[in-house]
């Protein structure tokens, strides 16, 4: 069974320096699990033809899908096509199904330059619809250029989903139990051994006011067709050691 992979690269000085609270890394990681592929990287880098280059050429190589977001707008340091055409060696240049869509959006007494801008892409790519605001994304090879606006970029993620190929569903299960993370650390360790093709997370919490807390422990796995066997030895360890147990 092959597992489809993923990374996403996000562009954009405006995240790194805080003004900007990225929020695609999070709807694209929900959205690709769903769709039973993995995401295995999340970056974010600055609006830098030389780092966009090289970070897209190393994705593109490692994951079966790369996504960017951001730096496809009207203004000087929306740079990531630019970068993009040159990491595949191919022309930049107007597009001109995306010039026409633009064109018809504004009217040709409103085109002007920075609009003009969005139409430009590397040569040859697959438009990607764009029902919001009708500037459209791309795609070239195994990348996804979407734009870093989150209720633009969602609409258009919707549309890349309907044609890529969808792997088989990661399975999760979460187990809470009442007991302290240094309690059963030691025995998850074991049993985490034991299943190598499942993941075994550890997420403890406490509230302060009630001098309560516990553990969520999410198993889950992209390999194994069943978890439940891993499911009910950590249930049974849980019982052992005089914990309570839920399902989350």
């Amino acid at each position: 069974m092959k597992i489809l992979s993923a990374g996403v690269i996000i562009i954009g000085d405006e995240v790194l320096s805080g003004r900007t609270k990225d929020t695609n890394s999070n709807f694209i990681a929900k959205k690709l699990i769903e769709s039973g592929i993995k995401l295995e990287q999340i970056i974010v880098i600055k609006d830098d033809e030389k780092l966009i280059i090289n970070t897209v050429n190393d994705f593109k190589q490692k994951f079966s899908y790369v996504f960017t977001t951001g730096g496809i707008g009207p203004t000087h340091d929306d740079i990531t096509s630019k970068s993009i055409s040159k990491a595949f060696k191919k022309k930049y240049v107007y597009n001109k199904e995306a010039y026409k869509i633009l064109e018809n959006y504004y009217s040709k007494n409103n085109f002007n330059e920075g609009r003009k801008k969005m139409a430009r892409m590397p040569e040859g790519v697959k438009l990607i619809h764009n029902p919001l605001t009708f500037a459209p994304g791309y795609q070239i090879e195994n990348v996804f250029v979407l734009p870093g606006v989150p209720a633009i970029m969602e609409k258009m993620f919707f549309n890349v989903l309907d044609k890529i190929q969808k792997g088989f569903s990661k399975k999760i299960i979460t187990v809470n139990t009442n007991l302290f993370e240094s309690i059963i650390a030691l025995d998850l360790e074991k049993i985490q051994k034991k299943y190598k093709k499942c993941s075994i997370g550890s997420y403890p919490y406490f509230y302060f006011d009630k001098k309560k807390g516990g553990v969520n422990i999410v198993i889950s796995s992209w390999e194994m067709e069943n978890i439940q066997e891993v499911v009910d030895e950590i249930k049974n360890m849980i019982r052992l050691k005089g914990g309570k147990i839920s399902l989350v």
